[in-house]
């Protein structure tokens, strides 16, 4: 099931298990309090989400993806045991310019390599990917390969990767692992400053 499916119906499930409990004792009382549910703001990390959340007898309800999302986290439903499974392994970037670590560039083109270092991975991934983005948000892959072993860390370094960093600006290092055949979640990211 898609992952923001999960999360909307984790939401509306909170938000309809609360008015339920309230309904057991008076059911007008429930439907005012789901009538009166008001739509918030949600603000992450300096962005505003786009499904936002509601506000509910002194309570704010937000999407759980939303919540995975600003962590840059897994988010999972455990359909047997009806609760969610939020999991945020540790996941470090570094960038390598000739063998040099660095976090700025001089605009024009460049060969660098990404080394991911990923500990405390409770979840299986099957692969990892990691992307690029310009400051105007065209996002390019840099590589994308099979994770290969089942422990939960595990270091993964590109191949050789050549890029036009064209315009001075922020540039975006992304990395993505996979749940064994799901979908990529972005778990962590760099920013570099071209200039």
């Amino acid at each position: 099931m898609n992952c923001r499916r999960i999360a909307a119906f984790v939401l509306l499930g909170s938000i309809l298990g609360g008015a339920y409990a309230s309904a057991q004792s008076d059911p007008s009382t429930s439907l005012q309090a789901a009538a009166s549910a008001e739509k918030i703001q949600v603000i992450l990390n300096g962005n505003t989400a786009q499904e936002g959340g509601v506000m509910l007898e002194g309570r704010a309800y937000l999407s759980v993806r939303q919540i995975s999302d600003a962590l840059l986290a897994f988010v999972t439903w455990d359909e047997a045991n009806k609760k969610v499974v939020i999991e945020k392994p540790n996941v470090d970037l570094l960038l390598f310019k000739d063998n040099t670590p660095f976090g700025k560039v001089e605009t024009g083109k460049t060969s660098f390599t990404a080394l991911a270092q990923v500990d405390s991975l409770k979840t299986s991934v099957d692969k990892i990917k990691l992307t690029i983005t310009d400051p105007k948000g065209n996002t390019t892959q840099i590589q994308e390969d099979e994770v290969k072993t089942d422990e939960d860390n595990f270091w993964f370094r590109t191949s050789e990767f050549k890029y036009d960093f064209k315009a001075k600006g922020d540039y975006t290092i992304s990395c993505y692992l996979r749940q064994k055949n799901g979908e990529f979640t972005l778990l962590s990211q760099k920013t570099v400053a071209a200039i």
